[in-house]
Protein backbone atom coordinates (compact mmCIF):
# COMPACT_ATOMS: atom_id res chain seq x y z
CA UNK A 1 0.00 0.00 0.00
CA UNK A 2 1.63 3.30 -1.29
CA UNK A 3 0.51 6.51 1.01
CA UNK A 4 0.70 10.33 -0.15
CA UNK A 5 0.01 12.71 2.03
CA UNK A 6 -0.53 15.73 0.95
CA UNK A 7 -0.88 19.80 2.17
CA UNK A 8 -1.98 22.10 -0.33
CA UNK A 9 -1.91 25.80 -0.31
CA UNK A 10 -1.79 27.91 0.99
CA UNK A 11 0.29 28.47 4.77
CA UNK A 12 3.06 30.70 5.73
CA UNK A 13 6.18 29.40 4.82
CA UNK A 14 7.84 29.68 7.48
CA UNK A 15 5.55 28.07 9.78
CA UNK A 16 5.43 24.99 8.76
CA UNK A 17 2.15 22.58 10.06
CA UNK A 18 3.18 19.75 11.77
CA UNK A 19 -0.04 17.29 10.77
CA UNK A 20 1.66 15.21 8.23
CA UNK A 21 4.92 14.51 9.83
CA UNK A 22 2.42 13.40 12.97
CA UNK A 23 0.73 11.14 10.68
CA UNK A 24 3.55 9.75 8.64
CA UNK A 25 5.20 9.04 12.09
CA UNK A 26 2.42 7.35 14.08
CA UNK A 27 1.95 5.20 10.70
CA UNK A 28 5.46 4.51 10.59
CA UNK A 29 4.85 2.89 14.05
CA UNK A 30 2.17 1.17 12.97
CA UNK A 31 4.42 -0.77 10.16
CA UNK A 32 2.70 1.41 7.47
CA UNK A 33 6.24 2.40 6.03
CA UNK A 34 5.42 3.13 2.31
CA UNK A 35 4.33 6.95 3.20
CA UNK A 36 5.50 10.02 1.37
CA UNK A 37 4.69 13.64 2.21
CA UNK A 38 4.55 16.78 0.44
CA UNK A 39 4.29 20.54 1.18
CA UNK A 40 2.52 21.62 -2.28
CA UNK A 41 2.67 25.30 -0.57
CA UNK A 42 6.20 25.23 -0.65
CA UNK A 43 6.80 23.57 -3.80
CA UNK A 44 4.41 25.94 -5.45
CA UNK A 45 6.35 28.67 -4.12
CA UNK A 46 9.76 27.37 -5.06
CA UNK A 47 8.18 27.51 -8.60
CA UNK A 48 6.57 30.64 -8.94
CA UNK A 49 9.42 32.47 -7.06
CA UNK A 50 12.02 32.34 -9.96
CA UNK A 51 13.13 34.08 -12.82
CA UNK A 52 12.23 31.46 -14.81
CA UNK A 53 8.88 31.33 -14.20
CA UNK A 54 8.79 35.18 -14.40
CA UNK A 55 9.90 35.17 -17.80
CA UNK A 56 6.79 33.11 -18.48
CA UNK A 57 4.58 35.29 -16.76
CA UNK A 58 5.99 38.47 -18.38
CA UNK A 59 4.95 37.15 -22.04
CA UNK A 60 1.92 36.35 -20.92
CA UNK A 61 1.40 39.58 -19.17
CA UNK A 62 2.53 41.23 -22.34
CA UNK A 63 -0.11 39.33 -24.67
CA UNK A 64 -2.76 39.68 -22.38
CA UNK A 65 -2.06 43.30 -22.47
CA UNK A 66 -2.32 43.61 -26.16
CA UNK A 67 -5.61 41.72 -25.73
CA UNK A 68 -7.35 44.08 -23.25
CA UNK A 69 -5.91 46.77 -25.28
CA UNK A 70 -8.05 45.62 -28.18
CA UNK A 71 -11.25 44.36 -25.71
CA UNK A 72 -12.45 44.80 -22.91
CA UNK A 73 -16.04 44.53 -20.93
CA UNK A 74 -17.35 46.98 -18.17
CA UNK A 75 -15.23 48.83 -15.78
CA UNK A 76 -14.23 46.02 -13.32
CA UNK A 77 -13.53 42.74 -13.24
CA UNK A 78 -11.87 39.88 -15.56
CA UNK A 79 -11.29 41.53 -19.11
CA UNK A 80 -12.33 44.97 -17.84
CA UNK A 81 -10.87 48.49 -17.77
CA UNK A 82 -9.50 48.10 -14.43
CA UNK A 83 -7.88 44.31 -15.34
CA UNK A 84 -6.20 46.07 -18.00
CA UNK A 85 -5.04 48.94 -15.55
CA UNK A 86 -3.49 46.37 -13.63
CA UNK A 87 -1.67 44.39 -16.42
CA UNK A 88 0.03 48.03 -17.21
CA UNK A 89 1.20 48.05 -14.13
CA UNK A 90 2.54 44.75 -13.51
CA UNK A 91 4.69 45.19 -16.70
CA UNK A 92 6.29 48.66 -14.85
CA UNK A 93 6.83 46.92 -12.10
CA UNK A 94 8.20 43.72 -13.51
CA UNK A 95 12.10 45.24 -14.46
CA UNK A 96 12.29 45.66 -10.25
CA UNK A 97 11.08 42.37 -9.08
CA UNK A 98 12.51 40.26 -11.24
CA UNK A 99 16.18 40.43 -10.25
CA UNK A 100 15.13 40.46 -6.75
CA UNK A 101 12.75 37.81 -6.29
CA UNK A 102 15.19 34.93 -6.21
CA UNK A 103 17.38 36.89 -3.22
CA UNK A 104 13.86 37.33 -1.47
CA UNK A 105 13.29 33.66 -1.79
CA UNK A 106 17.03 32.70 -0.05
CA UNK A 107 16.55 35.15 2.18
CA UNK A 108 13.80 33.29 4.25
CA UNK A 109 16.13 30.31 4.15
CA UNK A 110 19.03 31.35 5.63
CA UNK A 111 20.87 33.44 8.30
CA UNK A 112 18.78 36.72 6.64
CA UNK A 113 16.00 34.92 8.12
CA UNK A 114 16.37 36.09 11.86
CA UNK A 115 17.28 39.89 10.97
CA UNK A 116 13.87 41.32 11.30
CA UNK A 117 13.99 44.15 8.80
CA UNK A 118 15.39 41.44 5.91
CA UNK A 119 12.69 39.54 7.09
CA UNK A 120 10.18 41.72 6.73
CA UNK A 121 11.83 43.18 3.34
CA UNK A 122 11.94 39.37 1.95
CA UNK A 123 8.24 38.98 2.43
CA UNK A 124 7.33 42.26 1.43
CA UNK A 125 9.27 41.93 -2.26
CA UNK A 126 7.52 38.15 -2.38
CA UNK A 127 3.77 39.53 -1.73
CA UNK A 128 4.33 42.01 -4.21
CA UNK A 129 5.51 38.92 -6.79
CA UNK A 130 2.43 37.42 -6.27
CA UNK A 131 0.05 40.39 -6.91
CA UNK A 132 2.00 40.65 -10.42
CA UNK A 133 1.60 36.70 -10.86
CA UNK A 134 -2.23 37.35 -10.08
CA UNK A 135 -3.06 39.80 -12.42
CA UNK A 136 -2.89 36.92 -14.81
CA UNK A 137 -5.73 35.50 -12.81
CA UNK A 138 -7.29 39.25 -11.91
CA UNK A 139 -9.56 40.05 -9.47
CA UNK A 140 -7.70 36.76 -7.81
CA UNK A 141 -5.11 37.57 -5.60
CA UNK A 142 -2.55 35.70 -4.10
CA UNK A 143 -0.73 36.55 -1.17
CA UNK A 144 2.37 34.63 1.17
CA UNK A 145 -0.29 33.45 3.85
CA UNK A 146 -3.93 33.84 1.97
CA UNK A 147 -6.09 33.73 -1.28
CA UNK A 148 -8.55 36.04 -2.55
CA UNK A 149 -11.32 35.09 -4.87
CA UNK A 150 -13.05 38.25 -4.85
CA UNK A 151 -15.76 36.69 -7.29
CA UNK A 152 -16.23 33.64 -4.88
CA UNK A 153 -17.29 32.56 -1.29
CA UNK A 154 -15.72 30.19 0.39
CA UNK A 155 -18.80 29.80 2.52
CA UNK A 156 -20.35 29.24 -0.39
CA UNK A 157 -20.43 25.57 -1.56
CA UNK A 158 -21.84 26.43 -5.09
CA UNK A 159 -19.07 28.84 -5.21
CA UNK A 160 -16.65 27.08 -4.45
CA UNK A 161 -17.61 23.94 -7.56
CA UNK A 162 -17.53 26.92 -9.70
CA UNK A 163 -14.05 28.34 -8.69
CA UNK A 164 -12.05 24.78 -8.59
CA UNK A 165 -13.27 24.64 -12.42
CA UNK A 166 -12.39 28.31 -12.97
CA UNK A 167 -9.67 28.76 -15.14
CA UNK A 168 -9.49 32.47 -15.72
CA UNK A 169 -9.94 33.43 -12.04
CA UNK A 170 -8.06 29.92 -10.18
CA UNK A 171 -4.38 30.24 -10.74
CA UNK A 172 -4.21 27.02 -8.76
CA UNK A 173 -5.96 24.61 -11.73
CA UNK A 174 -2.90 25.83 -13.59
CA UNK A 175 -0.01 25.83 -11.70
CA UNK A 176 -1.12 22.31 -10.17
CA UNK A 177 -1.48 20.93 -13.49
CA UNK A 178 1.46 21.91 -15.00
CA UNK A 179 3.83 21.59 -11.79
CA UNK A 180 2.57 19.33 -9.20
CA UNK A 181 -0.22 16.60 -10.53
CA UNK A 182 2.52 14.99 -12.64
CA UNK A 183 4.68 13.93 -9.61
CA UNK A 184 1.74 12.71 -7.66
CA UNK A 185 0.81 10.63 -10.50
CA UNK A 186 4.42 9.57 -11.39
CA UNK A 187 4.21 7.85 -7.85
CA UNK A 188 1.25 6.03 -8.23
CA UNK A 189 -0.15 5.83 -5.02
CA UNK A 190 -2.83 3.50 -3.55
CA UNK A 191 -4.30 6.12 -1.24
CA UNK A 192 -3.69 10.25 -1.45
CA UNK A 193 -4.50 12.17 1.85
CA UNK A 194 -5.29 15.65 1.64
CA UNK A 195 -5.15 17.83 4.84
CA UNK A 196 -6.61 21.22 4.34
CA UNK A 197 -6.30 23.18 7.26
CA UNK A 198 -6.95 26.96 6.41
CA UNK A 199 -10.00 28.68 5.14
CA UNK A 200 -6.95 29.56 2.70
CA UNK A 201 -6.71 25.95 1.34
CA UNK A 202 -10.61 25.73 0.84
CA UNK A 203 -9.85 26.12 -2.80
CA UNK A 204 -6.90 25.70 -3.95
CA UNK A 205 -7.12 21.76 -1.31
CA UNK A 206 -10.33 21.28 -3.76
CA UNK A 207 -8.92 21.98 -6.77
CA UNK A 208 -6.22 19.63 -6.27
CA UNK A 209 -8.57 16.76 -5.13
CA UNK A 210 -10.46 17.55 -8.36
CA UNK A 211 -7.55 17.38 -10.67
CA UNK A 212 -6.73 13.93 -9.00
CA UNK A 213 -9.80 12.71 -8.83
CA UNK A 214 -10.53 13.77 -13.09
CA UNK A 215 -7.08 12.27 -14.08
CA UNK A 216 -7.01 9.36 -11.93
CA UNK A 217 -10.55 7.76 -11.12
CA UNK A 218 -9.14 4.95 -9.72
CA UNK A 219 -6.98 6.30 -6.12
CA UNK A 220 -8.60 6.27 -2.86
CA UNK A 221 -9.01 9.86 -2.18
CA UNK A 222 -9.49 11.20 1.36
CA UNK A 223 -9.46 14.59 2.58
CA UNK A 224 -8.50 15.67 6.39
CA UNK A 225 -8.34 18.32 8.53
CA UNK A 226 -9.99 20.73 11.10
CA UNK A 227 -12.08 22.53 8.57
CA UNK A 228 -13.96 19.79 7.91
CA UNK A 229 -14.17 18.47 11.30
CA UNK A 230 -15.73 22.02 12.01
CA UNK A 231 -17.93 21.69 9.26
CA UNK A 232 -18.77 18.06 9.57
CA UNK A 233 -22.70 18.39 10.36
CA UNK A 234 -22.37 20.17 6.32
CA UNK A 235 -21.30 17.47 4.52
CA UNK A 236 -24.42 15.51 4.92
CA UNK A 237 -26.35 18.36 3.27
CA UNK A 238 -23.50 18.60 0.36
CA UNK A 239 -22.99 15.37 -1.52
CA UNK A 240 -21.54 16.79 -4.30
CA UNK A 241 -18.07 16.72 -2.42
CA UNK A 242 -18.30 13.25 -3.15
CA UNK A 243 -17.45 13.74 -6.69
CA UNK A 244 -14.14 15.21 -5.53
CA UNK A 245 -13.25 12.84 -2.86
CA UNK A 246 -13.81 9.29 -1.20
CA UNK A 247 -14.34 10.20 2.03
CA UNK A 248 -13.85 12.40 4.82
CA UNK A 249 -11.64 11.96 7.93
CA UNK A 250 -13.22 14.01 10.70
CA UNK A 251 -11.29 14.60 14.20
CA UNK A 252 -8.24 13.08 15.35
CA UNK A 253 -7.20 11.58 11.87
CA UNK A 254 -4.60 8.82 12.93
CA UNK A 255 -6.46 6.05 13.79
CA UNK A 256 -8.52 6.69 11.10
CA UNK A 257 -6.26 6.66 8.26
CA UNK A 258 -4.65 3.84 9.75
CA UNK A 259 -7.74 1.59 9.45
CA UNK A 260 -8.64 3.10 6.45
CA UNK A 261 -5.25 2.02 5.05
CA UNK A 262 -5.99 -1.71 6.66
CA UNK A 263 -9.07 -1.98 5.30
CA UNK A 264 -8.04 -1.12 1.44
CA UNK A 265 -5.23 -3.34 1.88
CA UNK A 266 -7.34 -6.07 3.08
CA UNK A 267 -5.95 -6.13 6.52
Amino acid sequence: MKVSLLFPPTWHPSQPYLSLPSLTGFLAQAGIKNVTQRDLGIELLDTVLTQQYGEEVYARLVEKAKKLERERTGETGPSSAEHYTRVVEALDRFPYLIDRIEPAKHSLRGEEFYELDRYREGLFLIDKWLELVSTLYFPTRMTVVDNQFSSYSIYSSKDIAKAIRDEEQNPYIELIRAHILPSILAEQPDLVGVSITATSQIIPGLTLCRLIKETSPTVHLTIGGSIFTRLVDNLRRCASLFDLTDDFIVFEGETALLELINQLDGK
